[in-house]
């Protein structure tokens, strides 16, 4: 893109541009781990504080990675996950309790998703298949509410990590049915169950929230038109 046809993108088309192109880079690294999420929501790490990952793939898109921390006297599960993303940035929002049924990311916050994931396909089977790094116990099935830690075993690792042991597993529990423990991973993407999601990709840092003297210089910027016009 040229200088000046640079200087012609609004402050809104650069970061509805920012926010909505979202096109993998022409190489990955063999690998991506916790380490390298550079997106975070909650406290800083540090002693007594867990992390976990959430990596959600739209249909055409890169899979996005974002972290998440907490104190670890807390128990949290999946929705909580989600939860705390739809809580920092205005354009995510989830769709559904225990099941969700849709992920939605509207990046222009004009009301109408640029991203949202289809409803099941009777055809092929596709619909939103829900990935965790933890083993279960077979035949372990329930209406997406259990106890924590009482059918998901210890998390394996990233599941990009081509050192392994860490893989993807179809969760076979609703969110509210997954106990979130230090060093878990949740994917989401659109799939029959063969398909993962892709290697994981940053996600785009939230909009940040005009600042308190920014709407007041904008108010008075306003006041002095008014008084102007009359």
């Amino acid at each position: 893109m040229t200088q000046k046809t640079s200087l012609r993108l609004s402050a809104a088309g650069a970061l509805y541009c920012a926010a909505t192109l979202f096109t993998p880079a022409t190489s990955h690294a063999a690998k991506f781990l916790l380490q390298d999420v550079t997106q975070w929501i909650g406290p800083a790490a540090g002693p007594g504080i867990s992390q976990a990952a959430l990596v959600i793939q739209w249909p055409g898109q890169p899979a996005l990675a974002w972290g998440y921390r907490w104190n670890s006297s807390e128990t949290k599960d999946g929705r909580d996950l989600l939860l705390a993303l739809a809580g920092v940035d205005a354009r995510f929002s989830i769709t559904g309790s225990g099941f969700i049924s849709d992920l939605s990311w509207d990046a222009d916050l004009n009301g109408t998703p640029e991203f949202t994931f289809p409803g099941f396909n009777g055809t092929t089977g596709e619909y939103l298949n829900y990935f965790v790094n933890n083993n279960q116990q077979a035949d372990n099935y329930n209406n997406g509410a259990a106890p924590a830690g009482a059918h998901i075993l210890p998390p394996l690792g990233s599941p990009y990590d081509e050192a392994g042991p860490g893989t993807w597993v179809a969760s076979n529990t609703g969110v509210l049915g997954r106990p979130l423990v230090d060093g878990s991973w949740d994917g989401w993407v659109y799939s029959a169950g063969e398909i993962v999601p892709a290697l994981a990709v940053n996600a785009p840092a939230p909009i940040p929230e005009p600042s308190l003297a920014g709407l007041l210089a904008l108010v008075g910027v306003t006041g002095l038109q008014r008084r102007r016009i009359a």
